[in-house]
């Protein structure tokens, strides 16, 4: 018989994880420990000496199969990813050594110069075009990868009202908009291994806008067209959305549509604020939208 896989964690605060990985009994140097808690699928503890303890937050995140996915991609990407050296036996988490770099930044992006943007962007594609023929279609089948979910556009209608009222009809082109690229399949290509939670929080650079040297996050992976990968590069800049597009295009011979892309992001945005009635996520997306839509 496989291994029966550990509880979930059900408090989520530092004290509560601490007290977790002290009693997995490992040589983890727990004296100090960080915990990043913004993640939409996962908390993490650092350890002081390197160490990622990653806890799924609910039984909607495929640990089981992330785990095994990042297994299976070993030595098959351009830049390093996790490697799972331990699964919790008392709780579900995974353990791994810490990927280091720079974060992503934004202003130093914008006065970079063009070779440098290329060379940024040319990293991010590589990684794409490798991730996105990573896998089988035997592998793929084995690990159970499903097609990508999509937002769903009639609780977006149902909830129309808790949009601002000045922001509905926006918001209802936005889905009709979405209803033609996604739903009615007007998007071109064919399904590929998405990483399916692509942006820069997610990743380490050589420098603030040196290429890519780390990649982390996958408890996401699914199936679908290659440019719903790029829809999170709404946030931009835009300029780099579309030297990524443009090198991937270039690297992969496969079409990506901008607005497509976009609108995707966009409407994963609404969907998220209104399925959890935050309008401070709706209002925060607003204002990533106008600066993008500007051109920062």
């Amino acid at each position: 018989m496989g291994r029966v896989t550990a509880p979930l964690v059900r408090d989520f605060g530092r004290d509560s994880l601490l007290a977790v990985a002290k009693a997995e009994r490992q040589p983890w140097d727990l004296s100090e420990v960080v915990l990043h808690e913004g993640g939409w699928e996962n908390v993490v503890l650092e350890t002081a000496d390197g160490w990622m303890l990653r806890f799924p937050r609910d039984d909607e995140v495929a640990f089981e199969r992330e785990v095994a996915v990042l297994r299976r991609l070993a030595g098959r990407l351009p830049v390093p990813i996790p490697e799972v050296a331990w699964t919790g036996a008392t709780a579900r988490f995974a353990a791994y050594r810490k990927l280091s770099g720079h974060a992503f930044d934004r202003e130093s992006y914008l006065s970079a110069s063009t070779s440098e943007r290329n060379a940024f962007a040319a990293s991010l594609a590589r990684f794409l075009v490798a991730m996105h023929s990573s896998l089988s279609s035997a592998e793929v089948a084995e690990l159970g990868l499903p097609p990508a979910g999509q937002p769903g556009v009639d609780l977006v209608r149902d909830r129309i009202e808790a949009v601002p009222r000045e922001h509905r009809g926006m918001v209802l082109d936005l889905t009709a908009e979405f209803e033609h690229f996604w739903i009615a399949g007007n998007v071109t290509g064919s399904a590929v291994v998405l990483h399916n939670d692509f942006h820069t929080l997610n990743m380490v650079f050589a420098g603030p806008v040196g290429e890519l040297t780390g990649i982390w996050d996958f408890s996401c992976v699914e199936l679908a067209l290659p440019t719903f990968d790029l829809r999170y590069f709404d946030g931009g800049p835009r300029d780099l959305l579309e030297r990524l597009a443009a090198q991937y295009e270039e690297l992969s011979g496969n079409a990506i549509d901008l607005r497509a892309a976009v609108v995707a992001n966009r409407m994963e945005n609404v969907y998220d604020a209104l399925d959890t009635h935050r309008t401070d996520l709706f209002h925060a997306a607003l204002e990533r939208w106008g600066l993008a839509d500007a051109g920062g």
